[in-house]
């Protein structure tokens, strides 16, 4: 277990970060996260011609850690890693592409500092108004005030809001 441990965090925070153009990326995303990636990508490529357009190479990078990048900055992100200027992009490129942001910016770290931020408000929890506060804002799904506090209750350890480690842990990052 500990050895897992160990080597789950030399992944998350690999020591040899230079961060230098066209720098390839060798650590692999977790399981869970490429799963993701590959489902976006075939939204993208319902033909499955392996290859989406520069557009939808955005769509997605906006979606997995881009967030608050211009298109401007994402087309520079793109420029760093794929070597030569096109219009289509392979699973393989968006991969590698999301695969460098997530491990030299400390990706899980970001992500789930990203994540508090979005929801979290006054007293630095997370409760019930900010979470609807949230979907009424970015998401179009209606979830009940009854399935959200009990989101709530089985992730918190004082079952009276959500902290960030409270976040971090139900989403499997501690």
């Amino acid at each position: 277990m500990k050895q897992d441990k160990k080597k789950q965090t030399l992944l998350q925070n690999p020591k040899n970060q230079s961060k230098g153009p066209k720098q390839q990326v060798t650590q692999k995303l977790p399981d869970d996260m490429e799963s993701e990636i590959r489902d976006c990508f075939n939204f993208y490529d319902p033909s499955r011609t392996g290859f989406i357009n520069r557009q939808n190479m955005r769509s997605i990078l906006g979606n997995f850690g881009f967030i608050n990048k211009t298109v401007k900055d994402i087309e520079e992100e793109i420029r760093d890693v794929v070597e030569e200027t096109r219009d289509s992009f392979s699973l393989k490129d968006v991969i590698q592409l999301i695969s460098r942001k997530w491990f030299e910016n400390k990706g899980r770290d970001e992500e789930i500092d990203e994540i508090y931020e979005l929801f979290v408000r006054k007293d630095r929890k997370v409760g019930l108004a900010e979470i609807k506060n949230v979907f009424a804002q970015y998401l179009d799904i209606q979830i009940s005030d009854a399935d959200i506090l009990e989101f709530i209750q089985d992730a918190s350890k004082d079952k009276d809001g959500l902290t960030k480690e409270d976040i971090a842990a139900k989403m499997g990052y501690i």
